[in-house]
């Protein structure tokens, strides 16, 4: 068996753009377009002889809102299709249609929605604790504890923030005279 090297003969196809110094994207336009023209062409023809006349049925009445029933009467069984005729009134089309996705058939949640339950009841913890939960009874109690405190040595505590008060003023004050001096001194 020999294997041959050469390229089949192509005579539909024009010599290779290294001889004709033709641009590859150019060459490939070029003949993607001739295909699609070719492939067109065949779709056209095939579809002229595949076409037989077509008879054309008679011409169903169009319904108008006096033909349809009235919506209060409809259920899940009734047929909807008559209200999407042309003729039927936008109005009343609505209505159908309002009352067809009321039926229980159409009115499912997915339960894909995060926002569809309802989150203000929940179920208790029970006996669980959680750290957070220890750590805001221990502040609590020690807020009241604190405010008891206060309460019942209210005097003291008053009598002491005054003589703080006081102490630091006058520390404050002798801090100003010791600077006043300072700057008299370098003057």
């Amino acid at each position: 068996m020999i294997v041959s090297d050469a390229k089949p003969d192509r005579t539909d196809e024009q010599p290779d753009a290294a001889s004709t110094g033709e641009p590859f994207l150019e060459r490939w336009s070029r003949r993607k377009r001739a295909q699609d023209q070719a492939t067109n062409t065949d779709q056209e023809s095939e579809a002229a002889v595949a076409v037989p006349a077509v008879e054309t049925a008679p011409a169903e009445p169009v319904l108008t809102d006096a033909d349809m029933p009235p919506v209060e009467s409809l259920d899940s069984d009734s047929d909807f299709s008559p209200f999407m005729s042309p003729g039927v009134s936008e109005q009343l089309r609505t209505r159908a249609l309002r009352k067809l996705f009321h039926l229980p058939a159409f009115n499912i949640t997915d339960g894909l929605n995060d926002y569809d339950e309802d989150f203000t009841r929940f179920a208790g913890l029970g006996d669980t604790v959680t750290h957070e939960m220890k750590r805001m009874l221990q502040r609590e109690l020690e807020e009241r504890s604190r405010v008891e405190e206060q309460e019942a040595g209210g005097a003291d505590d008053r009598t002491r923030a005054d003589i703080a008060a006081q102490a630091e003023d006058g520390q404050r004050s002798e801090a100003d005279d010791s600077e006043a001096d300072d700057a008299k001194e370098i003057s």
